[in-house]
């Protein structure tokens, strides 16, 4: 009989750190199930040049705003064995505590659609995990990003609250990137002078996030962490 493979659920995964963490997660010999909103092409292109992925991948097309649990049940329909969930989903724009519709999209997006989909995830899926993607540079005041570092410091403490919550068949971790990927309309130079700021002086990659990632995937002892990988920059911010 052949054995169905196990599956893990990454939200807005077909690109930039998402679709990172999907090759990873292939790389551990899971198949991916890759939600987005807008846009697959990256993510097609890639699987089109690489043709031996063919039936591990899978995509869905949904927006997040409306019933999140929508994925899950779409995942459970497909021919896997849903086992992780990558709430990876993100909005990153200005705001502060003066403009509470932009408070709202950011709680909404950063912390109830997760746990709106970890507790959907939790209840029909028996044994599994759940990596949450927070951010290593929230601890400090920053009105220009202040609903954005609010809604990710509760998205942390969402995943210790889950961890317990959850268990012992679910285990729940989260990942706090640093500067791994320039943001959106920001040069490479910009980037790069970031490496200043940061204790070890250097940036992060992608791969340094994975290496993290399939960390937390294998290691089954371990729940209710955050791992920043940042070079300790949040040490400093």
């Amino acid at each position: 009989m052949r054995k169905i493979p196990e599956a893990v659920l990454i939200t807005a995964g077909t690109k930039r750190l998402g679709f990172h963490l999907a090759r990873a997660t292939l790389s551990m010999g899971f198949s991916v199930i890759l939600h987005f909103r807008s846009s697959d092409r990256h993510a097609r292109n890639w699987l089109q040049r690489n043709p031996r992925f063919n039936g591990k991948v899978f995509f869905i097309r949904h927006d997040l705003a409306d019933a999140p649990e929508t994925v899950i049940k779409k995942s459970l329909e497909l021919p896997c064995t849903l086992t992780g969930l990558v709430n990876n989903a993100s909005s990153f724009s200005p705001g502060n505590l003066t403009d509470p519709g932009h408070l709202r999209h950011m709680f909404d997006i950063h912390l109830f659609v997760p746990a709106h989909l970890g507790a959907f995830f939790h209840k029909h899926v028996k044994s599994g995990w759940i990596i949450n993607i927070t951010d290593a540079a929230i601890g400090s005041l920053n009105t220009t990003w202040q609903n954005y570092r609010m809604s990710k410091l509760f998205l942390e403490e969402l995943t210790r609250q889950q961890a317990v919550l959850f268990a012992p068949g679910c285990r729940v971790n989260a990942l706090a990137p640093g500067a791994i990927l320039p943001a959106a309309g920001s040069s490479r130079a910009a980037f790069n002078a970031l490496a200043d700021k940061i204790p070890l002086r250097k940036t992060g990659s992608p791969a340094s996030l994975a290496d993290a990632y399939c960390f937390l995937v294998k290691n089954t002892c371990c729940t209710g962490q955050t791992i920043a990988v940042d070079g300790g920059w949040h040490l400093v911010t």
